[in-house]
């Protein structure tokens, strides 16, 4: 029994100093980032540079793993099932641990317990626009419409329960108005219904609603972010209309439950570092990113906020009642 015991303690402190060896070199070989939409796309594209410029801190080839479908779920289920050694994360958005959750009772993943957050982006700011020739100019005039014709003035949006639609909610609910919801298979079919004048308005994100004011096609009424934003200086906000309003998508980056303390902290300090460097800092910010810090930036403050997130969405989906069942 006694040496049973001696070899047990012996394979313990083994093990122990295997793991902390792992821990103490890491990372020392490339780390695969998974994202849960298409090359190109939005997400895609901050993720390349997030990618980039965490190579430079860590010192290892940071390597963009494209599963697309499902709204991110796909990819997400991945994560939630690989091996916690740091050398596979996610980069996300809120639609994978935030909206889905509520919205399919179907999933195989929970987005809670089954990751480790590591850090928060921020969001990329969206506005809302409508065709030039619907006849209203503000906020205002789009909500007394609205009321005078429930249900008569259309939204666009990128599928139901997608960002577009459970935003389209939020500003139903406070305003107190009813759209009539046009899905459609993606945000630029969408988009090109609205500058064609085939649907009334939608809410994307501002770079690419921009170029189409300066043709006439559209008008932007309004913005999700707290302060004016620099790309469209002129628009208002929410806010400053009248409405309480937040609906802001957040980017960020988790790791699969159980991965060390240690090695989540390392890739959250190199996160957080990217942002000293000027170039990193211009690259984020050409993309339209609006810096999100959670508390000190830290991996716990990060929970907080996920956590947070998952609440605050679940509440507006549960108040829109929409569903995918």
């Amino acid at each position: 029994m006694r040496k049973s015991m001696i070899l047990r303690i012996a394979t313990f402190f083994l093990f122990t100093g295997f793991i902390f060896s792992a821990v103490a070199a890491y990372p020392d070989k490339p780390i695969r980032m998974i994202v849960g939409w298409s090359a190109g796309g939005g997400t895609d594209m901050v993720a390349r540079v997030v990618a980039k410029h965490l190579s430079k801190q860590l010192n290892v080839a940071v390597v963009i793993e494209n599963r697309d479908g499902a709204s991110g779920m796909i990819a997400t289920e991945m994560v939630a099932n690989s091996p916690p050694d740091g050398y596979l994360i996610q980069y996300t958005v809120a639609d994978t641990h935030s909206v889905n959750p509520h919205l399919f009772s179907n999933m195989r993943y929970d987005p809670i317990n089954d990751f480790v957050p590591i850090a928060v982006l921020g969001y990329n700011p969206n506005v809302l626009i409508v065709r030039s020739d619907l006849g209203v100019s503000t906020l205002d005039e789009l909500i007394v419409k609205a009321r005078a014709n429930p249900e008569k003035v259309t939204f666009g949006t990128w599928g139901i329960g997608s960002g577009g639609h459970v935003r389209m909610a939020a500003l139903s609910a406070v305003a107190k108005i009813n759209f009539l919801h046009v899905p459609f298979k993606g945000s630029g079919p969408a988009f090109q219904a609205v500058v064609a004048g085939q649907i009334d308005a939608m809410i994307l994100p501002a770079a690419l609603a921009k170029p189409q004011v300066a043709t006439g096609k559209v008008k932007i009424l309004s913005i999700d972010t707290q302060e004016r934003y620099f790309i469209v200086p002129e628009v208002k906000t929410y806010k400053e209309q009248g409405l309480a309003l937040k609906m802001d998508f957040w980017h960020g980056l988790f790791a699969p439950k159980g991965t060390p303390k240690a090695i989540v902290d390392k890739v959250n300090a190199a996160f957080n570092a990217m942002f000293l460097d000027p170039e990193a800092a211009a690259d984020i910010s050409k993309l339209g990113i609006v810096r999100t810090i959670a508390g000190d930036g830290g991996t716990a403050a990060a929970k907080v906020y996920f956590d947070s997130e998952f609440v605050r969405w679940g509440e507006v989906i549960r108040n829109a009642k929409i569903s995918m069942q």
